[in-house]
């Protein structure tokens, strides 16, 4: 037989409290409150729950928790601690390229061959443009004859000027720089809490921030915690009722409504 549930059932009989009234006390479910004074640890949630349950249960009937906890270890067999991983972001790096000598130097050769044939078109534009300067002819005038006879009048010449063209210049199109475009900021921040109203409200927790574990223990009256991810946050909460989580400043409220059944949620929901 279980020592460790011999001594609960002897201290909850000792304080005259039942079964029933020890798991509305305490919250925990009737199920689980019986496995453990069995020892049928398998029936159990898991590992890090039964730890909590355990813990809560000694607490009630003025047990020492550590106590109980080193039974439970020896009975079921140590397992590790939980260790709390602090949340980390890799940091960014910027990759520049740097253009190499070569490169700069065959641009810069193409940049004077354009600017070359540019220029050349452009004489040669000018040079078709203006006309040969012309000769105007000189009005005849026809000498007066001996002879009393009438001279033909003199030849009018009229001259029309021919306008000019103006040189057509070239001017190379600029395509303009495309802007960078905008890193993304971190969209969820998540905070969760256990309100402090009774003052015995505990639960134990974990936290997932895009894929990994940063946060696992148990959580008390009053305790707060904030998380930033960029993509998913996922908790896992052993006493939903007494666990609430606020997402970007707006209140979710408590993550469950039955009392020691252990529920998930994730944000963005599924």
């Amino acid at each position: 037989m279980s020592e460790l549930g011999a001594r609960l059932r002897r201290a909850r009989e000792a304080n005259g409290i039942s079964l029933a009234q020890a798991a509305a006390d305490t919250r925990i479910l009737l199920q689980s409150l019986q496995a453990l004074e069995e020892g049928a640890f398998e029936r159990l949630p898991g590992d890090v729950v039964a730890r909590g349950f355990i813990r809560n249960y000694a607490q009630y009937l003025g047990l020492s928790p550590d106590e109980m906890i080193e039974l439970y270890r020896r009975e079921r067999g140590a397992t590790d601690k939980i260790r709390i991983v602090p949340a980390t972001n890799p940091p960014r790096t910027r990759m520049y390229v740097l253009p190499s000598f070569f490169a700069i130097f065959f641009i810069t050769l193409a940049l004077v061959g354009l600017a070359y044939v540019g220029l050349s078109a452009l004489g040669r534009i000018g040079e078709r443009a203006t006309p040969p300067a012309g000769i105007a002819p000189s009005p005849t005038i026809v000498p007066p004859s001996p002879l009393p006879t009438p001279s033909p009048p003199p030849t009018t010449v009229n001259l029309v000027a021919t306008p000019t063209p103006s040189p057509v210049v070239l001017t190379p199109a600029i395509s303009p720089t495309p802007e960078p475009e905008a890193t993304q900021s971190a969209p969820i921040v998540v905070e969760v809490r256990v309100p402090n109203v009774r003052g015995n409200e505990n639960s134990w927790v974990r936290v997932q921030v895009d894929g990994s574990t940063v946060f696992e223990a148990i959580m008390r009256a009053g305790d707060q915690r904030t998380f930033t991810a960029q993509r998913r946050v996922f908790i896992r909460a052993g006493n939903p009722t007494d666990v609430e989580v606020t997402v970007n400043g707006l209140q979710q409220g408590p993550l469950g409504t039955v009392p020691g059944q252990p529920v998930n949620w994730s944000w963005p929901p599924n």
